[in-house]
């Protein structure tokens, strides 16, 4: 027979489970574009009142922060993911044809004409119309093989100056084993951060606090986590997870688990944050079958934990494998396109889990960096000690 405390922890895995993946169904139907967040926002307010418990403020920069957890803890666990995503904003439309402008990072060979479009307005969360793609726009000189602008012929419904675009695929649905949407870049992510404050605070445990960051306008630059910088959102103390839906790759292929991000294309990450969380995922995996990880550089794109890095947060990296990066399908071969994203249901239920783990230890979390801290000291002095004994080379 065994334990009750494990018993216990795996009649609860079901329901932690179920509950990840409502989180993840409400805020992935929402459609969503840089600088135009409204719907995936405005779910996430809504889980907050379904949630007795949860905290929640907004920046000036509109960024969101969910808190949970001991208001005393000194050194909180801060989840970040954004909720915009590459698309098309509306400029104007004359009859049946509507102008646009491209927000986020799309290759201009993926973006071939007749590909369907849905039309959106900040003013409703339902599609307003649809059309196709006419005419897809380079940028200026070295923007010039990514997607900038275009044409759009409405084919139904309407389209409105002010609003935006989204490739016409589902937001939401389970396809064997996998959610294949038109937008995980970042709104998964942003569903591991709620599901996770939302088991923290069902287990109420004491001295642990943890955030979720939800930013603004990643894809242009960063500007949300810039502006929760110069705020002050996050305090300085706080140990910072950019969680990201990164391209998979040979060495981190779907299915794999969840990826300890170590680095992405311009930096890597805090070392002993990165390492701390190496730890945690080995301990998880020993003790749940079910739970997989892989620690990768992932340097197919670049995350918010970059932008933390440079101002001096302790900050790092957690990723689940995209497969069709920002929509573009034909990316490892065959023929260039735009496709739905997709990411195994596998790999995101294991980051919960990871991120959940993480969220229990939060208030270890310093002392477990300066354990890995103190472990290279004691080899450091070993070595002195060492050396002086050895003879040295002629």
């Amino acid at each position: 027979m065994e334990p009750a405390s494990r018993s216990l922890r795996k009649s609860a895995a079901p329901k932690m489970e179920s509950r990840a993946l409502a989180v993840a169904r409400k805020i992935l139907s929402q459609p969503t574009a840089t600088f135009l967040e409204h719907w995936p926002a405005a779910a996430i307010r809504e889980l907050v009142r379904e949630s007795a418990g949860l905290q929640l403020r907004e920046d000036a920069a509109g960024n969101l922060l969910v808190i949970v957890g001991d208001p005393g803890a000194k050194t909180p666990l801060v989840l970040m993911a954004h909720l915009d995503h590459p698309g098309f904003v509306v400029d104007r439309v004359e009859g049946d044809m509507a102008h646009l402008t491209f927000r986020g990072g799309v290759r201009l060979a993926h973006a071939r004409a007749r590909t369907p479009l849905a039309f959106f307005h900040p003013g409703s969360s339902q599609r307003i119309g649809r059309g196709v793609l006419v005419k897809a726009e380079g940028g200026e000189g070295d923007r010039s093989t990514m997607l900038a602008g275009g044409r759009a012929w409405i084919t139904r419904g309407r389209a409105r100056a002010g609003g935006f675009t989204m490739w016409d695929f589902p937001g939401w649905s389970l396809r064997e084993g996998r959610f294949v949407s038109r937008c995980l870049d970042d709104l998964l992510g942003a569903a591991a951060a709620f599901a996770t404050l939302q088991e923290i605070h069902l287990r109420k445990l004491s001295g642990v606090q943890v955030w979720a960051l939800f930013t603004r306008a990643e894809e242009v630059g960063f500007f949300g986590a810039f502006e929760a910088i110069r705020l002050r959102t996050v305090p300085k103390g706080a140990r910072v997870l950019s969680l990201e839906t990164s391209r998979a790759l040979p060495h981190a292929p779907q299915g794999g688990g969840v990826i300890v991000r170590v680095g992405d294309a311009r930096s890597l990450f805090d070392p002993c944050v990165s390492a701390v969380l190496h730890d945690v995922a080995k301990e998880l995996a020993q003790k749940d079958s079910s739970f997989r990880f892989q620690r990768r550089l992932m340097d197919g794109g670049s995350c918010e934990a970059t932008p933390f890095c440079a101002a001096g947060y302790h900050a790092g990296g957690v990723a689940l494998p995209l497969g069709n990066y920002h929509n573009m399908s034909g990316l490892d071969g065959g023929k260039k396109g735009i496709g739905p994203e997709h990411v195994m249901r596998s790999d995101y239920l294991s980051m919960v889990k990871l991120l959940v783990r993480m969220g229990e230890l939060s208030s270890d979390l310093p002392a477990r960096e300066k354990a890995t801290r103190g472990s290279l000291a004691h080899l450091a002095a070993e070595a002195k000690s060492a050396m002086r004994r050895a003879p040295r080379l002629a």
